[in-house]
């Protein structure tokens, strides 16, 4: 707070210099001096200077105005006002000096209208009446005509008020400024010195408060007062709108509050400066308490600590000495927990301390951060030695549990998976295999555990031990090293013991269950095996009634065979690796046997079954694919006969003779097709087994016997559309064959009826029908004498049947169980001939068939009636429905030329659904032929040894693989009978 140099006294009785608390118009306040008319008044420079002194530094920045209003004044003591005007308050742009003169002085001036203003640098010269050009009439005193009014008592009343507060206020900062300094003082004072300057301050301090709070209440009831009148003042006043408060008002309530605030913030310093004293004062007592605390620490680090820890230096030898040490361990650590946090108190004590830069503590401090250095250098030397103890413990403790563990763990796997295991037990080998897996992948982990800490543990009682200081100790471990050593050795060997063991008993488990798992899967083959034939019985036991079909036939059925063959090797070969691991366990063969047996007959079986199907498709395919051809040919050659009418005498007997010819060779084959049409016909009605005893006990399959017996009965009822089929071929071929022979047979009465001489008919005709009839008695001399043609017959031929020929296939299937045709096959199993079961002919009828399937046409009444070769269906009952059959019919046109006669063949092919079981084809020849010229036929070459074999061979008579090497009487007889038709 500034110190005042003016006082009031100046002011007082002086009502011509004041403040009326107005402002021009441009806001500066207003100094008014009236110039009295006595010169009793001549010194204003102290009032003047004191009112100034009331505005604060911003106000006189902005400008004041003072009006001197001389209009009752002589003009002589103007001038001395104004140069005491002109000292205090310096004109200038901001600052206005306006005087007021008296009329009479313009008067006497020579200026127009006695209106304009004169101006003496910033002294403005006005008349009464312009002076509302600066300052408005509102703003006026009374004094001048306004309406301002001012009382000069109670102002100085009012000033003498804030006069007061100023100087108690004075005092009051001064008091404050003594205890600062006193408080400073005692700072640097020493701790028990410190104690005694607090209790004097004290009473001083309580003393400065209530100075204070008295200061500053009278400041506060001061201000309120102030604006309480100042308020009084506007109500008093008609235009309260332009009346302001007093610009000195403003300036002395704004003074008020900063010495109030000059007042309180010494004292803030005074309260700061007495909390640092009594902070230093307890950090003083800090630092001692602190430094006996780390002494207190150091020393029982140093004494009492050293000594238990080198009391117990033992590792243990078992699990039960490095428990008993570990326990022991804790308790010291336990006796260590309290230094331990005092140590800790003591560093956050001491870090706090850290943060507090005094200069009065700064020598205690350095000393108290050395002392706790030395202390945190201990204790932590201290704490690593009680860590590397208790390390040194667990490992010890951990290494002798692993080892207890090991051993028994190990005994124990050894007595109850690797001595105690049962190697014919194959449904729990798996489950012990995976046991002892487990076992020796855990004992390893518990192997390579062990070694380990061993090697810690070894390793850690070779490094030297320090104590709290830093020093080496001498402590010798090199009986604790040689003992662990030891166990570390014995584990070893244990362990290579223990791992031959288990790896033998592993690779024992691992066979037994390898063949557990191989005839597991071969049962599976088994049931594989069963399905398959169950399937191939219920939905592939038919054949079909076209070419097309059989072929389609054939393939699936080889995909059943092919499957069902590469099952039965997938079989064998599990069978096989079980068998050797058996031998290399030294396991009984008793099971083996029974399920390589079972995987035997199964395979028996399907090669049985699929084999005679495969046969039965082939020859069905043999059979359509010929007879389709035959007809054709017979067709083609009735046609041609037809036209022999209608050539000259001496083509018609060559025509005649070659058709004769042609229809012998013709014959052969038809009734070689015939034959075997017949047997395909009677086997296609026989189920696709032979005898029940062949199948194995229904307890040991997997497909009931009865239900297997009923899915091979089903082949029969599937077979009945084939059956009908091939009836119907037979028919066909047989009615040609008739329509021929009388085509024939008109053609050559019609040549004996036009010849023109008999010598010419009896050179031809008789020589025909001599050999015709040669033929026929040759066969009649082996019929009448049976015993001729056994002679020739090896014992094996003898049991023949009587249905018996041989026809060639395009395949190479081995003999099947029907000796009816001999075909080759792909399996690898040989059976008997159809013709050793069941057949009861006779041997004359052999012979009888046997001449019929050489010469191919025997004398008439010899053959049989034809309602024994073609026996008509049975009759259905009307109304019951036997079967539902869906026919699809194929139509084909062909063009052909045979025998010089051109022909367009009309084939329909109907396919009878039942399950896609048999079709019927049927042909209608259209021919035309080109006038009277014909194509005669191929001329008859000679027939040397290689040809004739070869029509035999055409005819059904076979050199391959010494087939018929037994059969040479019959060859002799047929290949006699074929040379004499063909050079008849």
């Amino acid at each position: 707070m500034e110190v005042r140099l003016l006082d009031l006294s100046c002011l007082e009785g002086k009502p011509q210099i004041n403040l009326p608390g107005s402002c021009d118009k441009e806001n500066r306040p207003i100094i008014l001096i009236v110039i009295p008319t006595e010169p009793t008044l001549s010194d204003i420079t102290a009032p003047l200077q004191y009112l100034l002194s009331i505005f604060s530094d911003s106000t006189k920045n902005k400008g004041l105005t003072v009006l001197i209003d001389t209009r009752k004044a002589p003009w002589k003591s103007y001038k001395t006002y104004m140069k005491q005007v002109t000292e205090v308050l310096q004109p200038s742009e901001k600052n206005r000096v306006i005087v007021i003169k008296p009329d009479g002085f313009w008067d006497k001036q020579r200026v127009e209208n006695c209106t304009s203003t004169q101006k003496d640098h910033e002294v403005i010269f006005i008349p009464r009446s312009r002076i509302n050009k600066f300052v408005d009439q509102s703003q006026l005193p009374v004094a001048l005509g306004g309406t301002v009014n001012y009382d000069h008592e109670k102002w100085i009343e009012n000033r003498q008020k804030v006069e007061e507060f100023y100087k108690d206020a004075e005092v009051t900062i001064k008091e404050l400024q003594e205890l600062y300094r006193h408080v400073l003082r005692s700072r640097a004072l020493r701790a028990s010195q410190v104690e005694e300057a607090i209790n004097i301050s004290s009473d001083m301090s309580e003393a400065t408060k209530m100075l204070v709070h008295n200061v500053i209440e009278t400041g506060k009831e001061l201000v309120q007062n102030i604006e309480y009148e100042n308020r009084t003042r506007k109500l008093s006043i008609e235009n309260i709108d332009k009346i302001f408060t007093p610009q000195d008002t403003l300036d002395t309530i704004e003074k008020i509050h900063r010495v109030v605030n000059d007042i309180r913030h010494q004292q803030q310093l005074i309260e700061s400066a007495w909390s640092d004293i009594e902070k230093n004062l307890v950090d003083t007592k800090d630092l001692s308490v602190l430094k006996s605390g780390v002494v207190k620490v150091t020393n029982w680090i140093l004494g009492p600590a050293e000594q238990l820890l080198n009391a117990h230096q033992k590792v243990g030898y078992d699990v039960a000495s490095a428990e008993e040490l570990r326990r022991e361990h804790e308790a010291i650590e336990l006796e260590c927990w309290e230094a331990y946090g005092s140590y800790a108190e003591l560093l956050h004590k001491i870090n706090l301390l850290s943060k507090l830069d005094d200069e009065n503590t700064t020598i205690q401090y350095k000393d108290l951060i050395s002392q706790k250095e030395f202390m945190d250098f201990v204790c932590k030397s201290f704490a690593l030695r009680l860590e590397r103890r208790r390390n040194v413990l667990i490992t010890s403790l951990r290494f002798f549990r692993l080892v207890s563990e090991y051993f028994d763990k190990t005994g124990e796997v050894f007595d109850s998976l690797v001595m105690g295991s049962d190697v014919n037990d194959f449904n729990g080998a798996s489950s012990r295999l995976k046991k002892l897996q487990e076992s020796q992948t855990y004992l390893e982990s518990i192997e390579q555990d062990l070694r380990k800490e061993g090697e810690k543990l070894s390793d850690m009682l070779s490094m030297p031990v320090k104590d709290a200081l830093g020093q080496e100790l001498n402590t010798d471990y090199s009986e604790d090293i040689v003992n662990i050593r030891d166990v570390l050795d014995a584990t070893v060997a244990r362990k290579n013991i223990f791992s031959d063991s288990v790896e033998l008993q592993k690779l024992t488990l691992q066979q037994v269950t390898l063949i557990d798992t191989y005839e597991r899967d071969v049962e599976q083959a088994v049931a594989w095996l069963g399905d398959i034939l169950k399937v191939m019985l219920r939905d592939h036991g038919h054949v079909g009634c076209s070419v097309y079909e059989i072929q389609s036939q054939k393939e699936e059925h080889q995909i059943f065979q092919k499957t069902a063959k590469d099952t039965y090797n997938y079989g064998c070969q599990l069978l096989n690796a079980a068998l050797v691991l058996r031998h290399s366990c030294k396991l009984p063969l008793d099971s083996h046997t029974s399920l390589y047996q079972t995987l035997k007959n199964y395979w028996e079986r399907i090669i049985y079954i699929s084999q005679e199907q495969m046969t039965r498709l082939r020859v069905s395919a043999v059979f359509h694919r010929s007879i389709e051809d035959q007809c054709n040919q017979l067709r083609d050659m009735r046609e041609a006969v037809a036209t022999i009418p209608l050539m000259n005498l001496s083509k018609k007997r060559s025509r005649v003779e070659q058709y004769f010819e042609e229809r012998e060779k013709l014959m052969v084959e038809v009734g070689r097709m015939v034959r075997l049409g017949k047997l395909l016909r009677s086997r296609l009605k026989e189920p696709l087994y032979e005898e029940e005893s062949f199948f194995i006990p229904s307890t040991q399959q997997h497909t009931t016997e009865e239900e297997f017996q009923i899915l091979c009965q089903n082949s029969i009822q599937n077979n009945e559309t084939a059956i009908e089929v091939i009836s119907e071929r037979l028919s066909e071929i047989t009615q040609l064959s008739e329509e021929l022979d009388i085509a024939l047979k008109s053609a050559q009465q019609d040549c004996i009826v036009f010849s023109t001489t008999s010598t010419s008919t009896s050179n031809i005709f008789p020589e025909i029908n001599n050999n015709y009839i040669l033929s026929h008695k040759k066969s009649d001399s082996m019929d009448k004498n049976p015993d001729q043609y056994q002679r020739f017959l090896k014992p094996d031929d003898q049991v023949r049947s009587d249905e018996e020929f041989l026809t060639a296939s395009d395949t190479t299937l081995q003999h099947s169980r029907s000796s009816s045709y001999n075909t080759a096959s792909e399996c690898e199993q040989h059976f008997a001939p159809w013709w050793q079961y069941g057949k009861d002919e006779t041997r004359e009828n052999i012979a009888k068939e046997k001449m019929v399937l050489a010469v191919g046409c025997p004398p008439e009444g010899e053959l049989p009636p034809v309602s024994e070769v073609l026996k008509p269906s049975p009759e259905v009952p009307p109304g019951k429905i036997v079967r539902e059959v869906t026919e699809t019919t194929h139509i084909k046109v062909q063009q052909q030329h045979t025998l010089g006669v051109k022909s367009f063949v009309l084939t329909s092919e109907t396919v009878r659904d039942k399950d896609a079981e048999a079709s019927t084809t049927r042909e209608e020849t259209i021919k035309t032929s080109d006038g009277s010229s014909f194509v005669t036929g191929r001329e008859l070459a000679d027939i040397d040894d290689e040809e004739l074999l070869k029509r035999m061979n055409e005819v059904g008579v076979l050199e391959q693989d010494g087939a018929w090497s037994n059969y040479s009487s019959y060859k002799s007889v047929t290949k006699q009978t074929i040379k004499n038709f063909m050079f008849s």
